[in-house]
Formats: structure tokens, sequence, C-alpha cells
């Protein structure tokens, strides 16, 4: 099997890569999200990291089985999942071998939806502590805490990158991040999360969050 993997961060790559090759399998690189698209009869899946792609076009475009690896445990992702008909998804917690046998389940009988991601997207979404608010606001990057403060000081997407000296898809792509890491839909819930668990408050006790 040939194998499409686009994971640039190296969230599983690293580790599925190794097994791949012990089957006999063949993966393949993409260097970026557009070569998803250009994908070929000679590839047979892609094995794609949820985080790393911003736009859904790029998945629906993709004319091979696609199979979404997520760092992420809230059941929302499963939403981005059914929404460009993934193969399946799968998160970063279960073990390489059990994620390969997760990913070939998928392929031969889709979709394939993790166990862990469907019970969280079945149960309502509980009010988060002051610690867990905390876990989640240590995820951002010092660039996404910057486009953190600046949604919540109401700025459009143009006004960012015009400031940060970026384009506006890159701010968009981070401002998918944020709310991804925040567990959050919107940037209006996005501020709603900053302001209720005072994140600018924790970063100034806690300076190693930024």
């Amino acid at each position: 099997m040939r194998v499409m993997l686009y994971d640039p961060n190296q969230v599983f790559s690293a580790s599925i890569r190794p097994l791949l090759h012990r089957r006999g399998d063949i993966p393949v690189e993409a260097r970026s999200a557009r070569a998803l698209a250009g994908a070929d009869a000679q590839i047979d899946c892609c094995l794609v990291a949820l985080e790393a792609v911003s736009r859904n076009r790029v998945l629906t475009d993709c004319k091979r089985p696609v199979f979404l690896i997520t760092d992420r445990d809230d059941g929302s992702v499963l939403r981005k999942a059914v929404s460009v008909a993934a193969a399946g998804i799968a998160n970063t917690h279960i073990m390489p071998d059990d994620l390969l046998e997760a990913i070939d389940c998928g392929l031969a009988s889709p979709p394939y939806y993790d166990p862990q991601l469907l019970r969280a997207a079945l149960q309502p979404a509980p009010l988060l502590g002051d610690q867990d608010a905390l876990e989640l606001a240590h995820h951002l990057t010092p660039r996404e805490d910057d486009v953190l403060r600046r949604i919540v000081r109401g700025e459009p997407t143009s006004h960012m990158a015009s400031q940060m000296g970026v384009s506006v898809s890159t701010v968009r792509s981070h401002v998918q991040n944020v709310l991804g890491k925040l567990g959050v839909n919107s940037r209006l819930a996005a501020i709603a999360f900053a302001i209720n668990y005072g994140i600018d408050t924790v970063r100034e006790k806690h300076p190693q969050l930024s």
C-alpha cells in the first residue's frame, strides 16, 4: 500500500512511518496540503494531521481516501471528519500499532471514529475548571497567544495580518488553531473563554505559558 503522509509538525508520522515500512507499505511525504489534492491512483490513501489543514476544501478535493489524525480529544473534531467524508479519524493517544489498525479499519469499512472522540461527542461539554482551562491555554504557541489577544481586542483578520506581517490565510490558520486548542467553535466563544477564565491574568502568573 502506498500511503501519502501530511504531517508537517510530526504529530504522528515519526512513529507510524517505521510501522508502515515494516509491513511493506510505502509512505510518501506530502510537501504541502495542496499535494493531497494531486494524489493520483498510485496512492492508496492519505494520512493527514487534522490541525495542519485549515480549509476543508483541501480535504474534499483529495481523490484518495483520507484518514485524519488529531491530538485533540474533544468530540467537535468529528464534525470536520464527517463534513469532509473522511474514511476515519483517530487520536494520537493510542499506540502506533493501534493507530495502524484503526487506519486499516477505516479504509476497509469507512468510516472509523475513535471511540474516545465518539464518547466525547455524545456527552455534553462540561464546564471547565480553572486548572483545565489553564492546561488548554498552555497548548497555545506564542503566536497563537498573540492571535487570541487580538481576537479579544476585536481585531479583524486583515488588520491582524497587517500588524503581524503575515498573510490573511496564515492568520485564519492561526485562528483555527486557537479555536481548536481551546475547544470552542467561534471567535466569540474564544473571547468568552479568555474573559471567563482570565487567561491574561493566568499568563501573568505563569509567564512560561507565553
